[in-house]
């Protein structure tokens, strides 16, 4: 019963994230106690949790690595494992036209993945899991896991935020580790209760944010698809070797200097935290030196990022107006558009004021909204 639930967990989790993953091949290697899923490439829409206007063009995942050791179960942590995590990003702000309809059913489709992900929670809630002996397995394992993240290179590169001026952000991560840890701050194994009072180490190496102004984009001399896994982890960790002057790029202009760390997290149950008068959950992060700079250039990318993502949001409230000719072919159709969209704003311009705008006004935010809305 718990190989199918951590089965169907794995299944619903990293499916929504990696290609190709095997459900037979998944529930046979949890079977055998060890999961261990290797050189794996990620899906386009894997980042599309952030809600923001970016796609995944390149990603991979070295390997993931689950210890469950079933004749102990309760009795010692289960162990994950991720490493090599590497994600090459770009903007996908590009808003295509659809019907009136095709607009509906997204939202159909929408709230329907809503209900269902409301129902599921619900049945969670209801089921015998929370009571039972099985549940209280499954609490015991969950705040008791074992965690260590190592190798994250997260890259995104802009091309079209600042025309001129490509940049490109990143986040890097050597390791990340968390454990369970007693009053003393040893690792331990909590057997009752693992839920309710959590008390978790978390240790951090090399945790880094940078952002290169000017930057040649990176280009490889074959499909991403087809990189080897040696292939991957060199150009995330050292920069691609493709690019122009045949130089590598191994520095980055940094936002956040690597840092290093570790956090004790701490939750009481509810009775405790009332009855002692202390918080019901409390934190407490030590770093090494912390160095914050950011360039004249890297302000500059920020901003235009920043405008480039509002006017996106701008343009997708009206794409089920937006034609789906081009602009020189049907300027009509395009005015239309402009035309139903700027009513729209002004409609709601008013309401906030409470009065009508003045010719001048008007004249002058219909001209800002046509500039953002037919731009391609």
């Amino acid at each position: 019963m718990l190989e199918d639930q951590v089965t169907f967990l794995l299944q619903k989790y990293l499916g929504n994230y990696v290609k190709g993953l095997s459900k037979e091949a998944l529930k046979i290697s949890v079977w055998q106690g060890d999961v261990e899923l290797t050189n794996m490439q990620l899906k386009p829409e894997a980042l599309n949790a952030l809600k923001l206007p970016v796609k995944v063009k390149a990603g991979f995942l070295g390997s993931v690595r689950l210890k469950v050791p079933w004749s102990r179960l309760g009795q010692e942590p289960v162990l994950v494992y991720l490493d090599r995590i590497f994600i090459l990003a770009e903007p996908a702000t590009q808003v295509e036209g659809c019907s009136e309809d095709a607009v509906q059913e997204a939202k159909k489709s929408r709230i329907r993945e809503m209900e269902t992900k409301l129902l599921e929670s619900k049945q969670q809630l209801n089921s015998e899991m929370n009571t039972s002996w099985l549940g209280s397995v499954v609490n015991t394992i969950i705040g008791n896991l074992k965690l260590s993240i190592t190798n994250i290179h997260i890259r995104y590169e802009d091309l079209e935020s600042n025309p001129g001026h490509p940049f490109a952000a990143g986040a890097t991560l050597d390791e990340l580790s968390a454990v369970t840890v007693d009053d003393s701050g040893r690792e331990t194994f909590v057997t009752g209760g693992a839920l309710e009072r959590i008390q978790k180490s978390v240790e951090l190496k090399r945790l880094a944010f940078y952002l290169d102004s000017d930057i040649s984009p990176w280009n490889i001399h074959k499909s991403w698809e087809d990189l080897l896994p040696s292939e991957w982890s060199e150009v995330f960790e050292v920069g691609s070797k493709e690019k122009k002057a045949n130089t590598v790029i191994s520095n980055h202009n940094y936002i956040l200097q690597p840092v290093s760390g570790n956090a004790k997290y701490s939750k009481l149950r509810a009775d405790e935290s009332k009855t002692s008068g202390q918080p019901l959950q409390k934190a407490a992060v030590n770093l090494d030196d912390v160095t914050l700079c950011l360039s004249k250039d890297g302000y500059r990318d920020i901003l235009k990022l920043a405008d480039n993502f509002s006017s996106f949001n701008q343009r997708l409230k009206y794409a089920h107006l937006r034609p789906l000719v081009p602009v020189k072919s049907h300027p009509s159709l395009w005015w239309k558009y402009a035309y139903r969209a700027v009513s729209d704003q002004i409609k709601k311009w008013e309401n906030v004021l409470g009065t009508g705008l003045e010719e001048c006004e008007i004249a002058q935010k219909i001209h800002i909204t046509l500039c953002i809305l037919v731009e391609s």
